[in-house]
């Protein structure tokens, strides 16, 4: 029983951190915090 519910919770809290994960990372363009520069062949002239 022990085995089981510590299974159950370690799945649960990993789904949850990974859904955190990358909701964060998806976002971070979003609200400005990750702006990477523009490769110079990539820029307008």
């Amino acid at each position: 029983m022990k085995k089981h519910l510590f299974t159950t919770l370690a799945v649960f809290g990993a789904t949850v951190l990974a859904f955190f994960a990358s909701t964060t990372a998806a976002s971070a363009c979003v609200w400005g915090v990750y702006q990477p520069t523009e490769p110079k062949l990539l820029r307008e002239k």
